[in-house]
């Protein structure tokens, strides 16, 4: 009988330890936006882009869209710049460029 109480007992804990390692791998993985910022703070334009349309494509924003143009700017995609600027202000007229939080802040 106490066997069979320890095997439940191991079976729980196995169960609950997985469960933790799941949630905190999900909360640990980075959103494309968030790949994104990183890229673009390293000057990584091109890949900054990729994971811009990947997350803008998702949840448009303003936020997105302008560093997107920006950006697609940087790289002299200049028709490209602008259509993603564009798209910023038509989401949110009132967009400031300052309220982009680099450091998750």
């Amino acid at each position: 009988m106490k066997k069979r109480s320890e095997k439940l007992g191991m079976g729980f804990v196995i169960c609950i330890l997985v469960l933790i390692f799941m949630v905190s791998f999900t909360f640990a993985q980075e959103t494309p936006y968030e790949k994104a910022l990183e890229a673009y703070a390293k000057k990584d334009f091109e890949t900054a882009i990729r994971y811009l349309k990947d997350y803008a494509s998702q949840k448009p924003n303003a936020q997105a869209y302008y560093l997107l143009g920006y950006a697609q700017y940087k790289l002299k995609h200049l028709d490209d710049s602008a259509k993603h600027f564009r798209e910023a202000y038509l989401i949110n007229p009132a967009f400031d460029p300052k309220s982009i939080k680099f450091d998750g802040k």
